[in-house]
């Protein structure tokens, strides 16, 4: 095995350590392993909770311990060391593999290590770290590798510098073939018009691949998003079932003006959290949830020929509901209970697109309020998690690992700030966010293996947005969210990097979309094959239907080597991300 050890002066275990896509702060927080989907118990929740995340690669919160992951677990090849009371950064950058094998990284005590073939004592296989059973290989090579070393003075200066440098290695990063756009629109709209609207329920629902009878989940995942980029998009048709989504939304409004997380497809709310116990917290919803719907009613209003008064009634209720949150604990928590308005689990970011929708309130309703709160929500976001270079709990089967969502949601809001108010800082901060966020972000072509689906067809990850620390795929898209706000920065700033990460961003969703013409297939047999005992070596996998595009971009082993370069037979978000990029490039 080779190894190159690069040690780094003066390390104290208070350092600030990145791998990019894979740990922020070292992944130094308070870990309860858990099962998928990790839910917290009542005795587990608080109001004032310190950070929690899931069973991760990460060090010890005293600095200790090791990180021991490959290239394939992170967006850029590369370690970034800030030593705060040095007043210095350290990035060390390699290539993704050597002889078609990934390169390690490892950091520990101060040392990055660099090894090939990759290998780990312990491995992740979600949800949880496990001792490595894999057999040691013995090969030599050398490994590319530059170090950088520059004076450092915060955590805002290391991000613009990595983002700067992400591309330091100048690996392939070639752009997909531009998209047949209008053609992508109209497989787009059959899709959605055929499999994801609910007509028992009267809505556009936010996935097809139902699961436990959830066919609608406010917010996130895309229920009450892709109504309004279906509207934008398409006719008659599309704009009528539109507005019916919207008044299934506000059937899902709770008694404190916040939203229910999901429905059956009948439309019936999903009330309940399931815990060990039969006794507990029963009303329950996520404040992602609801602030994504917020932010994205404004925009379903402005396509609108006229508002209800009792659409203009709810979303007013809603902006209330966000103004009293934030009045009455100083943060906005991540789970609430919908109808008394209190914050059950605390301590994340997932509110982060709350205060752009607070900005389009205050512009529709011309209420000083609405503007003043989103000013103070967005400061304290940037004050406690964006300074502290990283932002949580944006899904909401994660705990509140670090993760793209909540981080992108916070440069929509401060994207939005700068735009009404033109305050200088609010463009800082947007910038600094933006930096934070191309660390999620695939910055190079990884190269799969020949015999996986994407090898096969050859496609290229440049653009994709890795999810979280803990689901380590990275996926065609931002979820939820266009990546509008970067193509913002770069009008703003004549920087021509924003624009070129805005276009990374938007152009590779559509290549990752399964068509009669290009067929994806996933790793699965047909189910009736399945019953047989017949795998799929033996019978042909599963195509996924056109229009379909599964969230999974697997450059990491997560899900063990088989699941590298290839999907599930799935409708995700993902679809979601491209119809708002589809609606931003094509309608006026």
């Amino acid at each position: 095995m080779s190894r190159i050890q690069i040690s780094i002066e003066n390390c104290t275990g208070r350092e600030y350590i990145l791998f990019p896509a894979c740990a922020y702060k070292g992944n130094q927080f308070d870990v309860l392993p858990k099962e998928y989907p990790p839910i917290l118990e009542p005795d587990e929740m608080g109001v004032n909770l310190e950070t929690v995340i899931t069973d991760v690669p990460r060090l010890n919160k005293d600095g200790s311990g090791r990180i021991e992951v490959t290239t394939g677990d992170v967006s850029v090849p590369c370690v970034g060391i800030f030593q705060e009371e040095d007043k210095k950064a350290v990035f060390v950058f390699t290539i993704q593999q050597i002889k078609g094998r990934n390169i390690g990284m490892a950091y520990e005590k101060g040392c990055v290590t660099l090894t090939w073939p990759a290998y780990r004592e312990m491995i992740y296989r979600w949800p949880h770290m496990v001792k490595n059973e894999e057999a040691y290989v013995d090969e030599e090579a050398t490994i590319p590798y530059q170090k950088l070393e520059v004076p450092c003075e915060s955590i805002e200066e290391f991000f613009e510098i990595f983002f700067r440098h992400r591309k330091q290695m100048k690996l392939n990063d070639d752009m997909p073939s531009e998209p047949f756009w209008e053609e992508l629109m109209q497989i787009q709209l059959k899709k959605h018009n055929s499999m994801n609207w609910f007509e028992e329920g009267q809505f556009y629902g936010s996935n097809t691949t139902e699961s436990e009878g959830n066919a609608w989940e406010t917010g996130w995942v895309g229920g009450g998003i892709s109504s309004y980029a279906l509207m934008k998009l398409g006719g008659k048709t599309e704009y009528e079932r539109g507005i019916k989504t919207l008044v299934h939304l506000f059937r899902l409004q709770g008694e404190s003006g916040l939203f229910y997380s999901g429905s059956n497809e009948k439309g019936e709310i999903i009330r309940e959290r399931k815990y060990k116990e039969t006794e507990g917290l029963r009303e329950f919803s996520s404040v992602r949830d609801s602030g994504d719907a917020f932010y994205f009613l404004f925009k379903h209003f402005a396509l609108m020929n006229d508002v209800p008064e009792s659409m203009r009634k709810g979303a007013e209720r809603c902006a209330d509901a966000f103004v009293r949150l934030w009045n009455a604990y100083g943060q906005l928590g991540q789970f609430l209970n919908p109808v008394t308005g209190e914050i059950l689990v605390g301590g994340s970011a997932a509110g982060g697109i709350v205060p752009a929708g607070l900005v389009s309130a205050y512009e529709y309703f011309e209420d000083e309020r609405y503007l003043h709160a989103a000013e103070d929500i967005g400061a304290f976001f940037y004050r406690n998690f964006v300074q502290r270079g990283y932002t949580t709990g944006g899904p909401n089967e994660i705990l509140q690992c670090p993760d793209s969502e909540s981080a992108f949601a916070l440069l929509e809001s401060y994207t939005e700030l700068y735009r009404v108010t033109l305050k200088p800082e609010w463009l800082s901060c947007a910038k600094t966010t933006a930096h934070l966020c191309s660390s999620w972000v695939v910055a190079y072509n990884y190269k799969f293996p020949p015999e996986s689906e994407f090898g096969r067809l050859e496609m290229k990850t440049i653009g994709t947005v890795f999810a979280n620390v803990q689901n380590k795929h990275s996926a065609p898209g931002i979820c939820t969210l266009s990546g509008a706000s970067l193509k913002k920065l770069y009008e703003w700033t004549n920087e021509e990097c924003y624009l070129r990460l805005y276009e990374e961003i938007t152009t590779t969703i559509s290549q990752y979309m399964s068509t009669e013409n290009r067929p994806i297939y996933s790793w699965d047999v047909p189910k009736d094959a399945t019953s047989k005992g017949l795998n799929h070596v033996t019978v042909p996998r599963e195509k996924l239907p056109e229009g379909f595009i599964c969230e999974r971009v697997n450059m990491s082993d997560w899900e063990t080597d088989r699941c590298v370069g290839g999907v599930f037979n799935g409708s995700c978000w993902s679809e979601v991300s491209n119809l708002l990029v589809l609606a931003e490039r094509l309608a006026q």
